[in-house]
C-alpha cells in the first residue's frame, strides 16, 4: 500500500472520532483542516523539491506548520498542567476576593458547565465565608437573564450569603469578565488579587488574561467530562491567541 494512503488512513481516525462525538462543530472542523494541512505537508515533499521556487514555498509552509503544531502542543500542555494544579479547593490559600466566570444560562437555570463552576466556588466559600464573590457574565441573545443574576440565584439557593455576592452583569467575553471585575475590585477597594474560578479547560486563559492586565491571581477549576474537556481545549487555541493579542493591546494602552 502506498505510504501516503497509509498516512491518510491513520490521519482519518481522529476525524472519524471527532465527527462521532461532536458532529460538524468548530472543533471537528479545526481537526479536519489541521490534518489536511499536515497531510499536504508530508505528501507534497517530493513534488516541492523539483525546482527552487516550489522548494522555497514548501520551506515557508513547513516553517509555518512547525510553528502552528508547536504552539498548539505548548498551549495544550499549559492548560493540562494548570488544571491539575488548581482543581482542589483545599489547596488554595486564603483569598479575599473570588471571581466566577460565567457560562451558558438555560431557560430552567444554570447550564451543567456553569453549575460545575459554581459548585467548585461553593467548596471554597464553605472554607472561607468572608470572601467577596464577583459573579461575572452578561446576557446573551439566547439567555433569559444575565449570567451574573443566574449565578447569584444559584449561590444563594445553595447557602451562600447574599451580602458576599457582587454582580458584574455586562461582560460578554472572558476578557471582559476579567476587565470589568478588575474595575469593580478597584472601585470597592478590594485589592488587586483574586481567585479565578472557571472550568478546567478555560482557567489557563482566564489567568493569563488577568496576569497581562496586572491582576495578581490564583486559580480554581471545576472538572469537565473527558469529551467536553478535549472539545473545548481545541477551541481554546484560537481564542487564546485572540485574547492574548487583545489583552496585550489593552495593557499597553492603559
Amino acid at each position: 500500500m502506498n505510504k501516503n494512503i497509509k498516512l491518510l488512513i491513520v490521519l482519518s481516525i481522529p476525524i472519524i472520532l471527532a465527527l462521532s462525538q461532536w458532529a460538524l462543530s468548530f472543533s471537528t472542523v479545526f481537526i479536519i483542516v489541521s490534518i489536511a494541512l499536515i497531510y499536504l505537508l508530508v505528501s507534497s515533499k517530493n513534488i516541492a523539491y523539483k525546482n527552487k521556487h516550489t522548494k522555497l514555498i514548501y520551506k515557508i509552509y513547513k516553517s509555518v506548520m512547525i510553528l502552528f503544531i508547536t504552539s498548539f502542543i505548548l498551549l495544550q500542555g499549559a492548560i493540562i498542567i494548570n488544571m491539575y494544579k488548581t482543581n482542589d479547593a483545599n489547596s488554595i490559600n486564603h483569598m479575599d476576593t473570588m471571581i466566577i466566570l460565567g457560562a451558558k444560562v438555560n431557560k430552567d437555570g444554570v447550564s451543567k458547565t456553569l453549575k460545575q463552576r459554581l459548585d467548585k466556588a461553593i467548596e471554597y466559600y464553605n472554607q472561607n465565608k468572608d470572601i467577596n464573590i464577583i459573579v461575572s457574565g452578561g446576557k446573551g441573545e439566547d439567555e433569559v437573564m444575565t449570567e451574573a443574576s443566574a449565578m447569584k440565584n444559584y449561590l444563594v439557593k445553595n447557602g451562600v450569603d447574599e451580602d458576599n455576592i457582587i454582580l458584574e452583569n455586562k461582560a460578554t467575553t472572558t476578557l471582559e469578565n476579567i476587565m470589568f471585575s478588575k474595575e469593580i475590585m478597584k472601585d470597592l477597594n478590594l485589592g488587586n488579587k483574586a481567585l479565578i474560578v472557571t472550568s478546567d479547560y478555560h482557567l489557563f486563559r482566564g489567568r493569563f488574561i488577568a496576569s497581562i492586565l496586572g491582576m495578581d491571581n490564583e486559580g480554581l477549576c471545576s472538572t469537565s467530562s473527558l469529551s467536553s474537556r478535549i472539545y473545548y481545549m481545541i477551541r481554546e487555541y484560537p481564542t487564546s491567541i485572540i485574547d492574548f493579542y487583545r489583552s496585550i493591546k489593552i495593557s499597553l494602552l492603559s
